[in-house]
C-alpha cells in the first residue's frame, strides 16, 4: 500500500517544464537594430548543460545554461542586459533577426526542443508567446520580465488605476483594484506639483478594489509600487494627475509660419518647482520622443521643439537656449490647432487662424499676441503657476562707507543668490536653503566697481535680476 502511495504521488509531482521561446523583438524604431533587437527564452526550474538557438537553419549558437536564472535574453549589446538574478544573457553574435518576413527558431536544451515559426514583424512591436501555443501576438515588449497578458503560471500580483478625481481644497480621489492577489503592501508617493514640499510617503495596505486620496493643491504626480514579482510590468502606477487650469508645462510660444529658411518651432515651458522627464512629453496625435529616459525640462526652463534642431540653432545665432528635435510634422499657416501631452494627458492646447497674427510671426497662446522670445519668458507674466520666491532689498543704492548691502528671500526651494558685475558677470555667489527668514549680507560694496551692479536671485531656470547703485 505505501508503495502505490508514493507512486501515486511521484505521477502527481510536476516535471519542470522545458525552456521556450516566448518573445522576439526583431523591428525597433527608436534605436538601431542592432541595439534594440532581441531574443526572449523562459526557463522555470528546467536545469540542462547547455542551450542551442538556431535561427532558419544556421550553425546554431551555442550558450552555457545558468545557474540561477529563470529566463534568458538574446541581445546584440551585453550592456543592454539588466543585472537581475532571474535573468542571463546571451550574445546574437552576426545573428539578425528579420524584419520584414517570417522566420523559424528552434531551441534544444536536455532532452527538450522547441520548434516555432515567428510571423512577418511590424514595426515597433514585440512578439508575445500566447500561453503555451503556436500563437503570437504583437505587443509592447516586456524586455527580460514575464508578460502577465500572455504568459502562463507565473506569480503575479498587478495593479490598475481606474480612476482620479479632482476635489478642489482636498486632492485627488484615486480608485483603483488589484489582480492576481487578494491583498498587498505598496509604497504610496505624491509630488504636489503647485507646492514645494517634495515627496510624501506612505506604506499603505490594499485589497481588491480600492480607494486612495493624494494630497495636493492641484497638479500632482502620483507613484504606487506594489513588492517586485516575476511580472513587473504591472507592479506598479506612474502618473501625472493634472487638474483644470493648473496645468505644471504649458505652450508658451507656437512658431507656425515662420520665415524662410527658419524652420518652424514651439516653446514649451516648465512652469512649476519640479523637474519634469522630458522623454513624457509629447505633441498629442503627433512626433516622437523629446529625450531620453533620463532627460528633464529643469523647473522653469523653456525647451524650443522643431524637426530641424540644426537649422533652427544656425537661424537663431545663439546657443543658451535649449531645442529638442521630433518629427512634429507640419503647422497649418493659415489655421490649426495644436496639444501638448504629459503621457497620454493632454495638459495644454492652442489653436490659430489667419487672424491670430500676420505671417511672418510668432504668437504667444497664453497672450494671444505676437512674440518672438526664443527660450525666454515675459518677466511678470502669467506662465508660472506662482513665482517661487518673495524678496526685499535693504536699499537699491549702497554707498562705500555705509553699511552692507542686505537680501531677504522666502522660499520653499533652494534659491542661488548672487552678485554681478555691470558687465552681467558674477563675483559672488551663496546658496541658501528653503524656508529661509533671515537677512543675507551681499558684498556689493567690495565686489562691484562704483557704478551699477545686479542681484541676481534663481530657482531653477526662474531668475529675478535686480539693478542697484554702488556709490563712493
Amino acid at each position: 500500500m505505501r508503495y502505490a502511495l508514493a507512486a501515486l504521488l511521484a505521477v502527481a509531482v510536476p516535471l519542470p517544464a522545458c525552456p521556450m521561446f516566448v518573445e522576439f523583438f526583431p523591428d525597433p524604431t527608436d534605436v538601431a537594430d542592432g541595439e534594440g533587437e532581441y531574443v526572449e527564452i523562459r526557463l522555470d526550474d528546467f536545469r540542462a548543460e547547455s542551450l542551442l538557438v538556431s535561427l532558419d537553419l544556421k550553425a546554431p549558437l551555442a550558450f552555457p545554461f545558468p545557474r540561477s536564472a529563470n529566463r534568458v535574453a538574446l541581445v546584440h549589446d551585453s550592456t543592454a542586459c539588466p543585472a537581475r538574478d532571474s535573468l542571463a544573457c546571451g550574445l546574437l553574435g552576426t545573428y539578425t533577426l528579420p524584419n520584414s518576413r517570417e522566420s523559424v527558431w528552434i531551441l534544444r536544451s536536455g532532452t527538450c526542443t522547441d520548434s516555432v515559426t515567428i510571423p512577418a514583424p511590424k514595426p515597433g512591436k514585440a512578439l508575445q508567446r500566447v500561453g503555451e501555443t503556436d500563437e503570437w501576438a504583437f505587443t509592447a515588449g516586456t524586455f527580460g520580465v514575464a508578460d502577465p497578458d500572455y504568459e502562463l503560471g507565473i506569480r503575479d500580483c498587478g495593479i490598475r488605476l481606474d480612476g482620479a478625481e479632482w476635489r478642489e481644497g482636498v486632492g485627488w480621489a484615486l480608485r483603483g483594484f488589484l489582480g492576481g492577489c487578494d491583498s498587498s503592501g505598496a509604497m504610496f508617493e505624491v509630488l504636489d506639483l503647485g507646492s514645494a514640499g517634495g515627496w510624501r510617503r506612505e506604506e499603505v495596505s490594499l485589497s481588491g478594489r480600492f480607494g486612495l486620496e493624494a494630497v495636493a493643491k492641484g497638479s500632482a504626480w502620483v507613484r504606487i509600487a506594489l513588492p517586485g514579482d516575476a511580472a513587473p510590468s504591472n507592479d506598479s502606477v506612474d502618473r501625472f494627475l493634472v487638474a483644470e487650469g493648473m496645468s505644471p508645462v504649458a505652450l508658451t510660444e507656437i512658431h507656425h509660419c515662420p520665415s524662410e529658411p527658419e524652420p518652424e518651432w514651439v516653446e514649451v515651458y516648465n512652469r512649476s518647482r519640479y523637474a519634469l522627464p522630458l522623454s513624457r512629453l509629447r505633441f498629442c496625435g503627433r512626433g516622437g520622443l523629446w529625450g531620453r529616459p533620463a532627460d528633464s525640462l529643469r523647473p522653469y526652463e523653456s525647451v524650443l521643439v522643431t524637426k530641424d534642431s540644426a537649422e533652427l540653432r544656425e537661424f537663431l545665432g545663439f546657443r543658451d537656449v535649449r531645442i529638442v528635435q521630433t518629427s512634429m510634422g507640419i503647422l497649418n499657416n493659415v489655421s490649426g490647432s495644436l496639444s501638448l501631452c504629459l503621457d497620454s494627458v493632454a495638459v495644454d492646447s492652442a489653436a490659430w487662424t489667419k487672424n491670430t497674427v500676420t505671417c511672418p510671426s510668432g504668437f504667444n497662446p497664453l497672450y494671444a499676441r505676437a512674440e518672438n522670445t526664443p527660450g525666454y519668458q515675459r518677466p511678470g507674466g502669467k506662465q508660472a503657476l506662482e513665482e517661487p520666491f518673495a524678496y526685499k532689498l535693504s536699499s537699491r543704492v549702497v554707498s562705500r562707507r555705509g553699511g552692507p548691502l542686505r537680501v531677504s528671500v522666502e522660499s520653499e526651494s533652494e534659491l542661488l543668490l548672487r552678485l554681478l558685475d555691470s558687465t552681467g558677470h558674477a563675483v559672488w555667489s551663496e546658496r541658501i536653503g528653503p524656508m529661509s527668514t533671515s537677512w543675507h549680507e551681499v558684498p556689493a560694496a567690495e565686489r562691484c566697481g562704483i557704478g551699477v551692479c545686479y542681484v541676481s536671485m534663481s530657482v531653477g531656470a526662474f531668475e529675478k535680476v535686480v539693478g542697484i547703485v554702488v556709490r563712493p
